[in-house]
């Protein structure tokens, strides 16, 4: 059968590698596309993606941008079990909750640490820095009390809100934040970290 998914994308890109964790574990056969930040407005036009950011998909004429909503699609056509995007109704719920925590908090925390240590090490700017951990030290508790109830954060098994924090919290670790101590959320982290699929894209490739 001819691949007919193609997922435009940036290797480095915490939203982008939610898209490619959750084609990963569903098994959805893609063509990944690099995009060069750089040549956003010459691989992204915007009669296809008006924001010209990715992740951005593609499928038989079919376009959607955010990671969110892709990561909603994806489930719906692919999760015929409805694990990753429960079909109960307050299940689904706690789950938009953290896709929308990690998307309005934790997310662009971590974004901009990876983008001071990571790609400005030389130079990062010290006062942003200090500021996004103080914020963190404010947050993180949230999502570690909430995994000393269960080993994933909607409950017995993974889903879109554990890929979607997952992102988030390697950025935090390739940027030097250590998560040692929230014991929860580093037992979580490791728990993630060790699946197959997830570990079969890894951030950066």
């Amino acid at each position: 059968m001819p691949v007919t998914l193609d997922l435009y994308g940036h290797p480095w890109s915490a939203p982008t590698r939610e898209v490619r964790i959750l084609c990963a574990e569903l098994g959805v056969e893609h063509r990944f596309i690099e995009v060069k930040q750089a040549e956003a407005d010459d691989y992204l036009p915007e009669a296809l993606n008006p924001a010209c950011k990715v992740p951005m998909i593609d499928e038989g004429g079919f376009i959607l941008g955010e990671a969110h909503a892709i990561l909603r699609y994806l489930a719906a056509r692919h999760d015929t079990a409805g694990v990753w995007y429960p079909k109960q109704i307050d299940l689904r719920a706690k789950v938009d909750q953290w896709l929308d925590w990690q998307a309005l908090r934790l997310g662009r925390l971590a974004a901009q640490l990876m983008r001071q240590r990571r790609f400005r090490p030389d130079a990062p700017d010290s006062a942003a820095c200090a500021e996004a951990e103080r914020l963190l030290g404010l947050i993180l508790p949230e999502l570690d009390l909430e995994l000393k109830a269960a080993p994933f954060v909607c409950g017995q098994h993974p889903t879109l809100a554990d890929i979607a924090i997952f992102t988030s919290a390697e950025y935090l670790q390739v940027a030097g934040f250590a998560l040692g101590g929230f014991d929860a959320l580093a037992d979580w982290y490791a728990r993630c970290a060790t699946r197959p699929a997830w570990a079969a894209v890894p951030l950066g490739r």
